[in-house]
């Protein structure tokens, strides 16, 4: 699950419509509720579109994905076995329908027919079940907590896939709209080796295939002739003949590309550039509420600083949130205040969970002097990005009034990511999560015992216990209350990490970029894009 990993700044950006699940399932790219309609009434095929990503992407393979920009790959070369519309209704893709046993143990899925993986390879129940296994039981996989429940998987016939589960799982339809759920060609996979990871040529069964990868530089995605969707006027998917991804880590750099024209999409954004984004008549902006959020991560492991968890409440409550909206790089009160994983746009969210409603400096002076030595630590932030060095260093002042001494370093952001994962950093990093549809996924592998994310090495038995729980409960009323309460202990009680932000989801595009909508997942559809002129 940590293929939703991001800088904290790009979350930093408008939020203006707080999306919600309403509506009823729609059936596929094209149709209710999807970016179908957009689309112009004589569709316009052909041309290439160069899209700006905030970072290299760090593994295209969707069992090890460890980063929020994979993913912006992912959902072009890939389909999932479910997704998500704008909505945020989980609609059916390459499982056409399902049906879930009355005691939520077994869930029968019945695959879309005469789908061909890029390698010409086809796509059915057997393939299915090889990718979730491989989920499951690969030494490494990044997926292992999204497929936890599923006990075993049997292939009824050609294109019908049955799922067991140890118990009832709220959360697994929602996980299979991503990594999860996304397949791969067991030849390609297997032919590429340790070389799959990043040029998985041909894996896929999505709309575009990747056809060159050339890291730190440019990835090349060319349209799939052969793709099943079709947009709501029965036009064939997708447009475009090219798309050329490009990492540029610098959000002004960014910018100036979009407007010089050498690149047509953007969804990494600084907030302090919106206002001006509105106003251009040359570019379209669209934004909706996301799931995001942003943290300071501790390494609460024996022998590392914050293993003394007054420190990392110290932290919690030094710090001004309001200031960062008013003041930071997303000025202009741009943004969410926000104090831990539950966002607005969950079906759990407690718009009265204010722990620190304001900064507290002199409350953090004291629980510091309860543990009788000074708190001075290591600050690390992603290089590259001015914007990000500037929040660092109001953090930094917000803390000084406690006394608290922050040493901003930084590092590559790939690095941090890699350092945290092995629980190596010294003091905290400022590493964002641009979220998930369920706020499972924005939580319990983060702050149950030795989960995938749990980057703080927290352990708290009852927040185990009560996260567990959630996760069989089928009635939200009664999932909603064993969520508030974890996030109670691991955000005040007995604090795993810092949170202070939601986030939103934008997308800029030029003028004649047509066909694309915000997701509350901030990730671009392209397969409905389309070039004007």
């Amino acid at each position: 699950m940590r293929s939703l990993r991001i800088p904290v700044l790009t979350l930093f950006v408008a939020l203006a419509v707080v999306a919600g699940a309403c509506g009823g399932p729609t059936t596929g790219p094209g149709a209710s509720g999807g970016p179908g309609g957009t689309a112009a009434a004589a569709a316009k095929y052909g041309g290439t579109i160069t899209f700006g990503l905030e970072n290299d992407v760090s593994n295209l393979d969707p069992m090890l994905s460890g980063l929020f920009v994979d993913r912006n790959i992912h959902y072009m070369m890939y389909d999932s076995l479910v997704r998500v519309n704008t909505k945020g209704d989980i609609i059916p893709w390459l499982a056409e329908k399902w049906t879930t046993s009355s005691d939520g143990k077994t869930i029968t899925f019945n695959l879309r027919q005469g789908v061909k993986y890029h390698d010409g390879t086809a796509f059915d129940a057997a393939s299915v079940k090889w990718n979730i296994e491989r989920y499951k039981n690969t030494k490494g996989s990044s997926r292992t907590g999204d497929l936890g429940a599923v006990a075993t998987v049997d292939v009824v016939d050609t294109y019908t896939v049955k799922f067991n589960l140890s118990a009832a799982f709220a959360p697994l339809l929602a996980a299979l709209v991503d990594r999860a759920g996304m397949m791969v060609s067991q030849k390609v996979a297997d032919a590429m080796g340790a070389d799959f990871t990043l040029k998985p040529f041909k894996a896929g069964t999505g709309p575009f295939i990747l056809t060159e990868a050339v890291k730190t530089d440019h990835y090349t995605l060319e349209r799939n002739p052969d793709w099943w969707g079709k947009d709501d006027k029965g036009n064939k998917l997708p447009f475009l003949d090219k798309i050329i991804v490009k990492p540029i880590l610098d959000s002004d750099v960014r910018l100036t590309n979009l407007r010089t024209g050498q690149v047509q999409v953007l969804n990494g954004i600084a907030g302090k550039d919106v206002p001006a984004l509105k106003a251009d008549t040359s570019l379209t902006y669209q934004e909706v509420g996301s799931f995001a959020w942003s943290s300071m991560i501790p390494n609460e492991a024996q022998g590392f600083i914050f293993n003394e968890k007054r420190y990392v409440k110290a932290v919690a409550m030094a710090i001004d949130r309001q200031e960062i909206l008013d003041k930071g790089p997303t000025q202009g009160n741009l943004g969410l205040v926000g104090y831990g994983p539950i966002a607005p746009a969950h079906f759990a969210y407690d718009p009265n969970f204010k722990p620190w409603p304001k900064a507290d400096p002199e409350g953090a002076k004291k629980l510091i002097a309860e543990v009788g030595k000074p708190l001075k630590f290591e600050l690390l932030v992603s290089s590259g990005d001015a914007g990000l060095l500037q929040l660092a260093q109001l953090i930094q002042a917000e803390l000084k009034k406690a006394d608290i001494e922050a040493e901003i370093k930084t590092q590559l952001f790939n690095d941090i990511v890699t350092l945290q994962q092995s629980h190596k950093h010294l003091g905290m990093t400022l590493i964002g999560w641009s979220g998930r549809l369920d706020p499972d996924g924005n939580t319990y592998d983060f702050v149950v015992t030795g989960k995938t994310n749990n980057d703080s090495s927290y352990s708290n038995k009852q927040v185990d216990d009560l996260m567990n729980q959630q996760r069989t409960e089928s009635d939200p009323a009664k999932r909603k209350t064993l969520l508030q309460q974890a996030q109670q202990i691991y955000v005040v009680d007995d604090p795993s990490r810092v949170w202070f932000q939601f986030g939103a989801s934008p997308i800029v595009t030029a003028k004649n970029v047509t066909g694309m909508v915000s997701y509350a997942d901030r990730i671009p559809r392209f397969e409905t894009a389309q070039l004007s002129k």
